[in-house]
């Protein structure tokens, strides 16, 4: 194992002894050619014998533990075909999607062509994402995934601007999160991203009503570990300590009540 690789591994453990997320975080490692792919990876269209979406494979990735490479042959969403140029993104095609949006996400033409200004493209840069474990990760992450829950995120937002200062500024559509503003946005930006996972990563992506999920480039890698072991050092942790050192009590009403009834669930103060 090289050491580049350990140290992500050691980046992997960290947020996982910080976080405690429910699921792997994961790297995604944006290919230009078949011989960046680690052996033994695991891939849509010869292992599960499909094409599918590619925030399943996220899915699968955070939950089964397995390195999967996805490449244009494997992934169906028109989407994602779209904004990682795999397929070429006419006007004709644009216009079929804002006509889709229409009664869906938009009330009208006019209001779904906005959304046009806030896309990212690949522009077939990129032949495919190489996904896997990040406590095992079998590649150098481009990006990296954190499932979790808003208490997390909030963790990690802390950790983040402890070093950096300021507000998280992030967008946010309610669609085309993880493989989208999860990874291109990420990339392009090189700044960390909150995504409020859409509908299609959690219709088809698997992800759980109460999941958030947080985005980090490659290079706030080593910022963001920094910033939590940090902030947590100073008392901002996870799980929260709820504030537990008060004297219960009752709304009036309702202990007088108990009292009546059978002298309630507290000790009677002398």
């Amino acid at each position: 194992m090289s050491e580049n690789l350990k140290l992500y591994h050691d980046f992997g453990k960290n947020f996982e002894e910080y976080l405690r997320p429910l699921t792997f975080p994961i790297a995604i490692k944006l290919i230009k050619s078949e011989e960046e792919i680690p052996p033994d990876c695991k891939q849509p269209s010869s292992t599960l014998k499909l094409q599918n979406f590619l925030c399943q494979n996220f899915k699968i990735v955070r939950t089964y533990g397995w390195t999967m490479v996805v490449t244009e042959k494997d992934c169906i969403c028109k989407l994602a075909r779209a904004v990682y140029g795999w397929d070429l993104f006419t006007e004709e095609m644009a216009e079929w999607g804002q006509k889709f949006n229409i009664g869906l996400y938009a009330k009208d033409l006019a209001t779904s062509a906005k959304i046009q200004n806030h896309l990212y493209f690949l522009n077939n840069e990129f032949m495919g994402l190489v996904i896997s474990p990040l406590t095992r990760t079998k590649v150098e992450p481009d990006v990296v995934q954190i499932y979790c829950l808003p208490a997390q995120a909030m963790r990690l937002t802390q950790a983040y601007l402890y070093m950096e200062g300021g507000v998280l500024e992030f967008t946010d559509a309610g669609r085309f999160g993880s493989c989208h503003l999860g990874v291109i946005k990420t990339y392009q930006t090189d700044k960390p991203q909150l995504i409020i996972l859409g509908n299609g990563d959690r219709v088809w992506g698997g992800a759980e009503d109460y999941e958030v999920m947080f985005s980090i480039p490659k290079s706030k890698l080593e910022m963001m570990i920094d910033g939590l072991e940090a902030t947590h050092k100073a008392g901002l942790r996870y799980p929260i300590p709820k504030y537990m050192n008060y004297k219960p009590g009752f709304q009036a009403s309702f202990k007088k009540r108990a009292e009546n009834r059978a002298g309630s669930t507290l000790v009677k103060e002398k």
